[in-house]
Parts: structure tokens; sequence; C-alpha cells
């Protein structure tokens, strides 16, 4: 049997026009696309990041922008969730924004929260503006309240905009192509990473420190891929079938039928596996913002659970609360 995208009317999701008419006078620049990468150059992020930078391509393309390692006009960081007081992204962005002080910079719609450190330092001794798109109006509220001024300061206009999948759903069935493989009645992805719990800095060192020394050893050693997925499944089971159950609590369903993996780990879950999971799944609970996205896209019924701070949330009511096939459960549970 082959799993082919619906012909369901789409019409309720977000479009790119807002986001492409604020780009126009980039309509085939030149363009530097910053890296998201570690230090060691071993990818950041998870498979959803991998579907979002693949929308996020086709957006240039559409744009008719060039991409290219010098003399850029203009310099693009790729959507993100990584834009947090809490992870390393930040740090490395600052640093490979060097020598581009005096070219522009567009940051595609992202998810940012620094509750305790000011995000100024990112743009420091620019002098070219910076246009920042965010996707849920819970980041705008944040930076309005707490940045806006050293913001302002370091030359940084904030837009609100949607996440690029959801924006962008149109190139998303091509992605993800078809599947031969046997519909799912049910996916649970519940994640069990530093965004399902606080997302307060102080919980970084106290998350790395519950790591699993297995896991660590397999990311320095072993290649992400089938081998990779399987161990780290094997290794974490206990502590995803119990992320799963309460995930599926919380959502007011159970267990019964369902498959249970994190699909949007790459510790869990090849870029293969995840694209025909999606591609499987008649219905899907989960805490991850892109297993929901392109599920609802390919017409799954999905139940979003928001996680450890407002993204999930926001970007539902910014840009899916009109999708009738998509529900959210609140942090209250509602």
């Amino acid at each position: 049997m082959t799993t082919t995208p619906p012909t369901q009317d789409r019409t309720s999701f977000p479009t790119l026009d807002a986001l492409t008419a604020r780009l126009k006078r980039w309509e085939g620049a030149r363009a530097v696309v910053m890296s998201t990468a570690d230090a060691a150059g071993r990818a950041l992020g998870n498979n959803g990041d991998d579907l979002m930078h693949a929308v996020f391509y086709r957006i240039l393309e559409q744009l008719g922008i060039q991409i290219v390692d010098t003399d850029p006009e203009v310099v693009i960081v790729p959507p993100s969730g990584a834009l947090l007081e809490v992870y390393a992204f930040p740090r490395y962005l600052a640093e490979r924004l060097k020598g581009y002080e005096k070219i522009p910079l567009v940051i595609f719609p992202s998810s940012v929260f620094f509750p305790d450190l000011d995000p100024a330092f990112i743009f420091a001794e620019r002098e070219a503006p910076t246009l920042l798109f965010l996707r849920e109006d819970d980041s705008r509220a944040h930076l309005e309240q707490q940045w806006s001024t050293s913001l302002q300061n370091a030359g940084v206009e904030v837009v609100l905009d949607h996440d690029v999948v959801a924006s962008g759903h149109a190139f998303v069935p091509a992605i993800l192509g078809t599947t031969r493989r046997r519909p799912l009645s049910r996916l649970v992805a519940a994640r069990i990473d530093r965004e399902a719990s606080s997302m307060r800095a102080s919980s970084s060192a106290e998350q790395a420190a519950s790591a699993s020394s297995i896991l660590h050893t397999l990311a320095a050693r072993v290649p992400y891929g089938p081998l990779y997925t399987g161990i780290s499944r094997f290794a974490r089971r206990a502590r995803n079938h119990g992320a799963a159950e309460r995930l599926v609590s919380r959502a007011g369903a159970t267990l019964d039928g369902a498959v249970c993996i994190d699909i949007s780990a790459r510790q869990f879950a090849t870029f293969e596996e995840y694209r025909t999971m999606i591609l499987r799944a008649e219905s899907v609970i989960t805490d991850r913002l892109h297993v929901a996205l392109p599920a609802a896209i390919m017409g799954a019924d999905v139940t979003m659970v928001e996680a450890g701070y407002f993204k999930l949330g926001g970007v539902y009511r910014r840009s899916l609360s009109g999708v009738a096939n998509v529900r959210l459960v609140s942090a209250a549970g509602s």
C-alpha cells in the first residue's frame, strides 16, 4: 500500500505572503546562510529541524536568493527553536556573525526565550540592521517586556510571522514523499529533552548531568543512523515509555495500540523513519512541534500537548487555531 498526500483543503493554514513581502528587497540577492552546526560541525537540532530547513531552502529558492560563501548582500539565519538561553546555539551564532557587522541580517521565524541573559549580545558591534522574525506572539511579548531597549539599541527589528512549516505547508508533501508501509492507528511522540521541562537556564546543568552516559558515548563515536537509533531506543526504553504515558494521560487518552517513539529526536529515529511514521500515522499525540505540524498537513488527527515553555501553544494560537484536525492541550491540561 502506498500512502500519498491527502487532497484536503489546506486554506486554514497560514501562507508565506507576509514573510515573502518583507523579504522582497532581497529577491535575487547573494546570501550567506549561517551554519546551525555545533563547534565540531555536528548537526544541532533534530529531524523536525531538518524538515524545517528543507522548507526554508524552498523559500529561498522561490525568492531567487543565491547562497554564497563570500561577498554577501545579506546574511540569513535559518528558522530555529534553538535561540534559547539554555542552548549553545546563540553563542555559536554570535561568534559566526563576526566579520559580517556591515551586512544586513535576517533571522527566519524562530522562537526566542532568554529569561536571564540579554540576547543583544548576539548582535554586539553590528552596524547593519537585523530583521528578527518570530513565529509566535509569546516570543514577541517576552522580548518586548524584558529586552526591547537593548535589542533596539542593537539595531534589531522584531517582526511576528509563522513557523515556516505552517506557512510553507505547500512544500511539505513533496519533501516527505510517499510510503508503501501500512498505516498506524496512533503515534505517540513524547520528548524527553530539556524542552520537556523548565526552560530556565539553571535547568541546563541538571538536565545534562542526568543524561545517559551510554548515549554520550554513542553521540561521540557512532554516526547517526539505524544502529545508533536502535541502541538509543533500547537504552532509553523505560524513560521513553514513561514520557509517553504521561503525555497521553494529559491528552485524556491511553497507550492502547499506540506506537511510542520520539521520531523527531535523531537519537531515536532516522529522518527516513521520521518521515515514514508521519506519513503512516492516522492520529498523533505529541509535544513535538515538528511532529504535529507535518502530521496535520498530511491529514492526521493531531493532539498537541504543551511542553516546557510557550512554543507549541504560541504557534498553535498564532497559526493553527483554525486548522480543524489539530487541537491543543495547554499546560493547564485544557
